[in-house]
């Protein structure tokens, strides 16, 4: 679990985003704050305390998964913050690997710029949660199919 101020903070900010999500949302905003609440939860158990700096695999492979979701949403959804959130937790994603790769890097940049990232993902779930979702579409006329 949580071991860290910063986590503690984290975690506020993340229920900030994920309330509304699971109040308001719809499949795509519900799908997303759970699938970030189970990559938080499953985070705080992967992370190795004992590692001041570089790179955590653990981590890393839980942020990639959930990458994995939430393209996935932004490819079959029809909601615009789903695509920001994947582009703001793709370019966290990037920075793991960056670091796994050259553990050159700062270990304070990675670790605001990781939060910022992160920051920005749930930002985009709070707005995408907010904003009244698209009425649905009426059907075509012209299509054979309706």
């Amino acid at each position: 679990m949580p071991h860290h101020t910063y986590q503690y903070v984290g975690l506020a900010w993340l229920l900030v985003g994920v309330v509304p999500a699971l109040l308001r949302g719809g499949w795509a905003e519900r799908g997303a704050a759970i699938a970030m609440v189970g990559a938080w939860l499953t985070s705080a158990y992967a992370q190795n305390i004992r590692q001041e700096i570089g790179p955590q695999v653990g981590v890393t492979i839980i942020d990639l998964l959930l990458l994995a979701v939430l393209v996935w949403i932004a490819l079959v959804s029809n909601r615009w913050w789903p695509m920001w959130a994947a582009a703001f937790h793709g370019l966290g994603a990037m920075l793991h690997l960056a670091v796994l790769l050259d553990q050159k890097i700062m270990g304070r940049a990675y670790f605001i710029a990781g939060a910022v990232f992160s920051f920005l993902t749930v930002l985009a779930l709070f707005l995408g949660s907010i904003r009244p979702r698209p009425a649905a579409a009426p059907p075509d006329a012209a299509s054979p199919l309706t």
